[in-house]
């Protein structure tokens, strides 16, 4: 029983984050928006996605970074300010942190 109620909840955090990803990447926000505390999400999403909430919204931009480097001729910063970032600069360093590597190396590895 518990199991579904935690699903409902992910998914409707999951739909919200594939919204609003480009706005803010921050637990607060989304746990705020679901009327939910940080802690209350972050143990719905611990229970289904076996991470944290942090992890997840992170692990769901680099995705939706790394989709538009391979299908898309953006430039780095067009890809930016699409996924939210103000600053390009920013973009690279949330990616080179959570992939090891620059944006430009990354789509050179599978472009």
């Amino acid at each position: 029983m518990q199991q579904s109620r935690y699903l409902k909840e992910f998914i409707i955090f999951q739909n919200l984050l594939e919204e609003d990803y480009y706005k803010t990447k921050k637990v607060y926000d989304y746990a705020n928006k679901l009327g939910y505390s940080a802690k209350k999400l972050n143990m719905v999403v611990k229970f289904i996605a076996n991470k944290s909430a942090k992890e997840f919204i992170d692990d769901t931009v680099i995705i939706k970074v790394k989709r538009l480097l391979i299908h898309y001729n953006l430039s780095i910063k067009e890809i930016a300010f699409k996924t939210g970032f103000n600053e390009p600069t920013n973009l690279y360093k949330y990616f080179k942190k959570h992939t090891n590597s620059t944006p430009e190396e990354f789509r050179k590895k599978y472009v």
